[in-house]
């Protein structure tokens, strides 16, 4: 199909230029075949000015629905020259359904002003303990502590970053998600929030009455090290506990030292190929609480393998929201790049 096509544009220019601008694409149709829920569909379509005047493109290209994506990296074609289309399509949603998506590419080529172009396949069911980084990143929360190192090391919440509040107005590298902020006991925890915002993380808030609140309420639930023994200060301004406890993000990152050390998301548990025998214990509680109380559980690497294997493990211990990243960090690296991502240990 491909060597037909090309032969097409040859001998379009054999028998001379089409008189003014004129699009074409080799092919208007991709297929993807059959891939699983949760992977991006990437695809790049060439579009060629084979007329004898420049294209101009009178817009950015349309999609069918939201879940294409499709920028423009130029707004003219000068006769014979071409131009990539990178097309995304977003499978999450999908499972078992044949998806057929439309592309519409607007010119002022008389003869086509709007070139329609398809992206289709079948999308096969992700496994009951997959999810999507589409989903991920929708279901993010980042658990900040404030505190100083030493606090921090005495007792911190599962996942929790530490950032001493001295620091946060430097800190720009903060993803942008939802953040809970938390102190000892509800002291600076809302200045600390509004300070945030102020530097554009909107969805900053704060945790009532902080880390003394979260054990008032849960104990050691979730909880690394030893809970304070301040009595908190609740405000009306923060968040209480139980709002986290429902939207609790653990990351559990299954790559090696170096790997993690070089990248990896923000507040991700370094557990290693070996390490998740001594996590347990800070997780197993959670398994006795109904579904909708327990901490979603993202267990990723690298591609798909020992996190797939992780994430049925803890579905079978009861963590019923435990689940793997589809595809992978690859996966998330080729939506979002870095987004999310630190250096930092």
């Amino acid at each position: 199909m491909r060597k037909f096509s090309l032969l097409a544009v040859l001998l379009v220019w054999g028998l001379g230029a089409l008189a003014g601008p004129a699009i074409f694409v080799t092919e208007p149709v991709f297929d993807f075949g059959k891939v699983k829920e949760g992977l991006l569909v990437v695809h790049k379509f060439i579009l060629t000015n084979v007329g004898d005047a420049t294209l101009h493109f009178t817009r950015q290209p349309g999609t069918s629905c939201g879940c294409t994506s499709a920028p423009l990296p130029k707004d003219s074609l000068a006769p014979g020259e071409f131009v990539p289309l990178l097309v995304k399509f977003e499978t999450t949603g999908y499972g078992g359904l044949f998806a057929k998506k439309y592309v519409y590419v607007y010119s002022d080529d008389p003869a086509t002003p709007t070139l329609t172009l398809v992206i289709q396949g079948n999308v096969l069911p992700a496994e009951p303990f997959e999810e999507s980084a589409y989903t991920l990143k929708y279901r993010y929360r980042l658990i900040l502590d404030v505190r100083d190192k030493d606090a921090f090391l005495r007792g911190h919440l599962l996942g929790a970053v530490n950032v001493p509040a001295a620091e946060i107005e430097k800190n720009s590298e903060l993803p942008q998600c939802v953040i809970y902020v938390y102190d000892e006991a509800g002291e600076t925890g809302v200045s600390v929030a509004e300070t945030l915002r102020r530097q554009g993380f909107w969805a900053a808030r704060a945790l009532s009455g902080g880390l003394a609140g979260w054990a008032k309420e849960f104990g050691n639930y979730l909880m690394v090290g030893q809970a304070p023994e301040t009595e908190p200060q609740l405000s009306p301004a923060a968040i209480p506990a139980a709002r986290l406890a429902q939207e609790y993000v653990i990351i559990l990152d299954f790559r090696d030292a170096e790997s993690y050390k070089r990248e990896h998301l923000w507040g991700a548990i370094h557990v290693g190929p070996e390490g998740l025998d001594e996590l347990l214990p800070h997780l197993l509680p959670a398994a006795a609480l109904t579904p909708e109380l327990q901490p979603y559980i993202f267990c990723v690497d690298e591609g798909e393998g020992l996190a797939q294997e992780a994430a049925q493990f803890l579905q079978a211990l009861g963590l019923t929201r435990a689940y793997a990243l589809v595809g992978g960090l690859e996966q998330w690296r080729l939506r979002y790049g870095s987004e999310f991502m630190t250096t930092e240990p």
